[in-house]
């Protein structure tokens, strides 16, 4: 299971990260800055057995309160951070692991912890293992790309543990997260991903994609219609539902009847 890359470090040992941030409820308000409050790390060998985990919770510096949203997708709550460390204690441990370990990538999935981190260390006065664990940080995306011939490497974490197999939800949680990626790494470069359940999923998230774009109608488009034409909406869903129409997926065959179900209503 040695992945060629590592065979290629010094030390044989890699580490993945994920973290979680107090995502604001208005998340278009780029002004509001947006805390890790979260970090978790997991560090293999160059079989991919773990062999150190790191999880910490992190105090908030600029928000007063966690975020509906955080709390939502993390179930992290403003009292859980009540008795947490701020972010330079838990960046200094964290870069503690790294050193100790000689790491030189910090594996994560995609931009945002990255993003999220240098917004967080911007927060800070002391910043010089913030730092060190921003430079190291590496999207794993290019590998996975690399790996699979550019098919794995833009879907979230849901899909990627489905199609590699690995049980469990993706629960938002920074540690397990960064075991997720460790297992989804291994797995993609060792015995691949299931083909069959990538297909599946792949059709899945295009109709998904391609129903949001063509719904049109909104509950305050609804109009109270005679039954007669009700009965002929009805029959129309009935013939969509049937057949397959030219040049309409699935998706947008679902929309165009969900649109249609919305806006005809009976008195």
């Amino acid at each position: 299971m040695i992945f060629d890359r590592l065979k290629k470090t010094r030390t044989g040992y890699s580490c993945f990260y994920d973290s979680e941030f107090n995502a604001y409820d208005d998340g278009k308000n780029l002004n509001i800055p947006q805390e890790v409050v979260s970090i978790g790390i997991c560090i293999t060998n160059d079989k991919g057995v773990i062999i150190e985990k790191f999880y910490s919770l992190v105090s908030l510096k600029a928000a007063k309160r966690i975020s509906n949203r955080c709390t939502e997708i993390t179930g992290i709550k403003t009292k859980d951070l009540k008795d947490a460390e701020g972010f330079e204690q838990v960046a200094s441990k964290v870069a503690k692991l790294l050193k100790k370990y000689s790491i030189k990538k910090v594996f994560c999935y995609g931009l945002e912890d990255k993003r999220i981190l240098d917004k967080t260390i911007e927060l800070y006065d002391k910043k010089r293992d913030g730092k060190y664990i921003s430079k190291l940080l590496y999207d794993v995306r290019g590998d996975l790309k690399k790996k699979t011939r550019g098919k794995i490497g833009e879907q979230g974490l849901p899909f990627l543990k489905s199609v590699c197999e690995i049980d469990g939800p993706v629960i938002h949680d920074a540690l397990q997260d960064a075991i997720d990626l460790a297992m989804i790494y291994y797995r993609i470069n060792s015995v691949g991903y299931n083909e069959k359940i990538y297909e599946k999923l792949s059709r899945e998230r295009e109709e998904l994609i391609s129903y949001k774009r063509n719904r049109r109608i909104k509950e305050e488009n609804a109009t109270v219609v005679s039954d007669d034409l009700v009965h002929f909406k009805n029959k129309l869903v009935e013939y969509l539902e049937k057949n397959e129409i030219p040049h309409m997926d699935n998706g947008a065959k679902r929309a165009m009847i969900d649109d249609l179900n919305l806006l005809f209503i009976g008195e």
